[in-house]
């Protein structure tokens, strides 16, 4: 039984952590050079009480030994989910309509993009609050006067820009594999959004703009 406890307790810990972020919204920065201490700690405990490392040569302390790895991994996984999250602004999602995991429409982009505006501060929060993108704490190239935004903590990014001479030319293109779906929840978060159409190969897409009147297309991906 114990085995069965201590081996859920990573588990245990990840959703008490979550529930304190997202519920309770609390600030886990604070516990993070605890959690590197504690890893590192009982990363050595395990080493020295490690029957093939240890001092002794013995398996008198195998659980011991296995519990202090847990505990590392633990707090080393708990650390790295900590600093991943904190590296966006914002991490609260869009408080209208979503669907469940395994049935949702989510945004993706095979390449990065920038769209020039006026605003920076007006249009950031539109992107944020009605296409799900998350605002970098810090821009990655140290860019002033821009805002980078991306889908996932590894995505591409979309950077807001008010340098003129950052303009593309190029429509901004996001792609969704339930384009239906996707339009659906942009109507519920109350985008003004296009009818679905189809180009010359076939393929669906609708259009909408963000408060500036910058067109993006949202397409059917194959």
């Amino acid at each position: 039984m114990w085995f069965w406890l201590v081996l859920i307790s990573p588990f245990v810990a990840w959703i008490a952590l979550w529930i304190a972020a997202n519920t309770l919204e609390l600030s886990l920065k604070p516990i993070m050079p605890w959690l590197w201490a504690a890893s590192g700690a009982f990363f050595v405990l395990y080493i020295v009480l490690n029957p093939w490392f240890g001092l002794d040569g013995s398996r008198r302390y195998g659980r011991l030994s296995f519990v202090s790895q847990l505990v590392a991994y633990t707090c080393y996984s708990m650390a790295l989910w900590i600093k991943g999250r904190y590296s966006f602004e914002c991490l609260r999602p869009p408080s209208t309509k979503w669907y469940l995991p395994w049935t949702a429409a989510s945004f993706s982009m095979p390449t990065g993009t920038r769209i020039l505006v006026r605003d920076i501060d007006l249009v950031t929060p539109w992107y944020m609050e009605k296409l799900g993108l998350w605002k970098l704490a810090e821009n990655p190239r140290g860019e002033t006067d821009i805002a980078t935004l991306r889908f996932k903590k590894d995505g591409n990014s979309v950077v807001l820009t008010m340098r003129e001479d950052f303009r593309t030319g190029r429509t901004p293109i996001f792609f969704t594999k339930k384009i239906g779906k996707m339009r659906d929840v942009m109507t519920a978060r109350g985008v003004a959004v296009g009818s679905i159409e189809r180009d010359r190969q076939g393929i669906q897409y609708f259009q909408i703009h963000d408060p500036e009147g910058n067109e993006i297309e949202v397409v059917q991906e194959s």
